[in-house]
């Protein structure tokens, strides 16, 4: 018996996700809900303000970390630090879920 190899296109990923969702599996979609509201919650009561400050900044906003080094006149490895430091607690809060 001969396998026929199916290669992953943007056209077939569609495809999939949309029978997927027609069938009433939805526990991807639960799932990654459910993380998003765990995670929102983790970097308000888990990070101290200026690990959200600089991770906000950062991955949100698009800033380098030069501009908010100079902005809270912080030298830019104590900003990397404190975003180091903020996605290690969320990885830690991550785990649990």
């Amino acid at each position: 018996m001969q396998h026929k190899k199916i290669f992953l296109t943007e056209e077939n990923a569609d495809m999939i996700s949309f029978r997927n969702y027609e069938s009433g599996n939805n526990n991807n979609i639960l799932h990654r809900l459910k993380m998003k509201k765990i995670m929102k919650r983790a970097i308000t009561y888990e990070l101290t303000p200026k690990q959200r400050y600089c991770l906000c900044e950062h991955f949100l906003k698009g800033r380098t970390m030069k501009s908010i080094a100079s902005e809270l006149e912080l030298n830019p490895s104590t900003v990397t630090r404190h975003i180091q430091n903020a996605l290690s607690r969320l990885q830690r809060v991550a785990k649990y879920y």
